[in-house]
């Protein structure tokens, strides 16, 4: 077999397996507006929080065993949690078995494959298919009980606002995990590498590009990041190919939004909003309702933004976004995350994709021999926003994934196991709880807070709290049914098509199609997998007929 110019073939590229920051449907989530997602929490507990240090009688008596099985998660940090709740509830037992990243998709799959999970504890961002067959509990109505850990109704543990979460949306059925922190996705860069090549962070994707350029000229990597299939879909790579399309696209929102008469349609928010490019938060849950019906039906009748082949707008992004990934690593398409990751700790390469955490993870790395492959020298580092694309078809500037994170829920099964499973999960969201989990946090090797938590009356140390406080918020594109969210990566998170975007892009990096020809190819794979995809969500195409009605609930 041929290989390519990033050293694999398309048909070695291994199947989509990990969702890092994939969101689908059924989350309830929609983008924050800025100052819900970039502030830290208040830093002074309330009253009545910090007098509820203990549960309420009625909850002392719980009994029964938790299985802990998130995703690359801390195994040293969440049983330090387990141990706080099992000193508050002797009769509680926990297995905490993390999985790895890689494959946990299919893990997960496989637990109800095989017929009652053991699993309790999950992440479950990456399984659309279990969560439209609710196989999650919702938490949905738990808000309005009161949570034992702090007198108070549960839902005033959370900054909901940041979180996305509208409880009185008439579409937001069902509450299926939680995302009770945030991330920002942005650049990181080594400070040493870039005053000695004589650059400067940039402003424009072009400034970025010229960057890179001289790094390469100099003998450095530009970028690291990984460009298997699991980064291609959700890990950094994905991340990037959702991010710039943005740009060109965000007049979506009026193909999308509620009309009156939707079932979607609040009159409090949509009478008042109007398109406002210029504002990245424009099309912030807070500000307006959209009507995911309109979007698909835009998709399936390939109109404006939607559509793909022949759109000179669609052609732009990714002309520039093959130009971004020509200085990728050697053998891009082959390299997973921790290989790219090494190269920046390895000073081989001189930027990376990264979250705020890195501000205390990274030192962290630079010093684990296992990490870097032995001793290497720690240097000064520094971050940098989105460089925006610019030329007549762009809107507006660069937006980043600005998000709620997490993606906890819980394995739906008895009503005693439920109670259970909420109870944890209330007493890790209380001042008490998560202040055990922070400083766990903080003194775990491998574990790091992503960004500032979206949790009421909790108390973040200064030194984090004036981190966090100082990346910029430029706005949020991860959870809108945007092009750029819904078909830069194959079609709404369909594995099919999924899988067959992860060749074809392949393909065009390498030159073996043109540009014209990738965006036919791609228009054809949607065109393809749309009723399949449809299916998937238990949605016919005759919903899309009156987007205005909400659709059956089916089985």
């Amino acid at each position: 077999m041929k290989r390519s110019k990033f050293g694999i073939t398309a048909s070695l590229l291994l199947t989509v397996v990990l969702a890092l920051g994939a969101c689908t449907k059924g989350t309830g989530t929609d983008n924050a507006s800025p100052s819900a997602s970039s502030s830290p929490p208040s830093a002074s507990p309330s009253a009545s929080a910090s007098a509820s240090a203990s549960p309420s009688e009625e909850t002392k008596q719980l009994s029964g065993t938790i299985n802990i099985n998130l995703r690359g998660a801390s195994a040293e940090v969440w049983k330090k949690v387990a141990d706080s709740y099992t000193a508050l509830h002797p009769d509680v037992k926990f297995n905490i078995d993390i999985k790895p990243a890689e494959g946990y998709r299919d893990w997960l799959q496989a637990q109800f494959a095989a017929g009652e999970p053991e699993a309790d504890f999950v992440m479950n961002n990456e399984n659309a298919q279990l969560m439209a067959d609710h196989k999650f509990v919702d938490f949905k109505p738990f808000m309005e009980q009161t949570n034992p850990y702090t007198g108070k109704a549960w839902k005033e543990s959370f900054n909901l606002a940041g979180m996305g979460v509208n409880l009185d949306d008439p579409s937001l059925t069902e509450l299926n995990n939680l995302n009770f922190e945030s991330v920002q996705i942005l650049w990181l860069y080594n400070k040493e590498i870039y005053e000695k090549v004589g650059i400067k962070p940039p402003s424009t994707f072009n400034e970025m590009m010229a960057n890179f350029q001289k790094l390469k000229d100099a003998g450095y990597t530009p970028f690291a990041i990984a460009g298997n299939a699991q980064s291609m879909w959700s890990g950094q790579a994905g991340w990037l190919m959702r991010i710039y399309p943005d740009q060109y696209f965000r007049d979506y929102a009026n193909q999308v939004k509620s009309q009156p008469g939707d079932y979607t349609y609040q009159p409090q928010l949509d009478d008042n909003w109007k398109y406002d490019p210029t504002d990245p938060y424009n099309d912030a849950k807070s500000k307006m309702t959209k009507n995911e019906l309109r979007m698909l039906k835009a998709i399936h009748e390939q109109t404006g933004d939607y559509k793909i082949e022949g759109n000179p707008a669609w052609k732009a992004v990714f002309e520039n976004l093959k130009k971004l990934f020509s200085y990728a690593p050697q053998g891009f398409f082959g390299m997973n995350e921790e290989q790219a990751y090494k190269l920046f700790l390895t000073s081989k390469a001189a930027t990376a994709v990264a979250l705020p955490s890195s501000f205390w993870q990274l030192p962290k790395d630079l010093a684990d021999a296992e990490k870097t492959g032995g001793a290497v020298k720690p240097f000064e580092f520094g971050y940098f926003n989105m460089p925006s694309m610019e030329g007549e078809l762009v809107q507006a500037p660069a937006r980043t994934i600005h998000i709620y994170t997490g993606f906890y829920s819980f394995v739906k099964k008895d009503a005693e196991q439920t109670a259970l499973d909420i109870d944890f999960m209330q007493y890790v969201t209380s001042p008490t709880g998560y202040k055990v989990y922070l400083e766990a946090i903080q003194n775990a090797k491998d574990a790091a807070l992503n960004g500032a938590p979206l949790l009421n009356d909790i108390e973040l140390p200064d030194e984090m709290k004036k981190a966090f406080e100082s990346f910029k918020a430029i706005g949020n594109t991860e959870g809108q049914p945007s092009p750029g969210n819904t078909l830069a990566r194959g079609l709404s998170d369909y594995q099919p098509a999924l899988q067959a975007y992860v060749g074809l892009v392949s393909k065009y990096f390498n030159d073996q199609i043109s540009a014209d020809e990738f965006l036919k190819q791609f228009q054809g794979n949607i065109n393809k997998y749309f009723e399949p995809m449809l299916k998937q969500k238990k949605l016919e195409l005759s919903d899309l007929e009156h987007p205005e009605r909400q659709p059956p609930v089916r089985q």
